[in-house]
């Protein structure tokens, strides 16, 4: 990894290192992950139980980096799956809307996910190895 790659990390991780911002990172992330799903889906309480229980995952973190790279990596692991299950849903229930439509109209969402899944492997450092 390069130089300014580490830099960038430390001064990411840095940032959220003292414990007001860790437990704000901890509340923030799923709120603003429930906030986003909800906007755009019908998927109701759903989506507030799962941020509920990110938030409790986050809030157990012990370090900022932990609840940093946990946090990036559940919200995109739950927008997967949350797309996931609408397609199933889709299907499953015999919507008049095609699968193709509502993976068209959710496309942001694994897209999303699988940025925010890179970002939590890169703040957690799980490459330190190549280090």
């Amino acid at each position: 990894m390069s130089p300014p790659s580490r830099s960038a990390r430390r001064l990411v991780v840095g940032s959220v290192d003292t414990e007001r911002r860790r437990l704000l990172v901890a509340f923030g992330v799923p709120l603003v992950f429930c906030l986003a799903v909800l906007s755009s889906s019908n998927l109701g309480y759903l989506v507030v139980v799962l941020a509920g229980g990110l938030a409790a995952y986050l809030y157990t973190r012990r370090t900022g980096r932990e609840t940093l790279a946990a946090g990036l990596a559940g919200s995109g692991l739950l927008l997967v799956a949350l797309f996931l299950l609408h397609l199933y849903w889709v299907g499953a229930r015999g919507s008049t809307e095609s699968l193709a439509g509502a993976a068209a109209r959710l496309w942001g969402w694994p897209s999303a996910g699988a940025v925010l899944l890179a970002l939590g492997y890169w703040v957690s450092g799980a490459d330190r190895s190549a280090e």
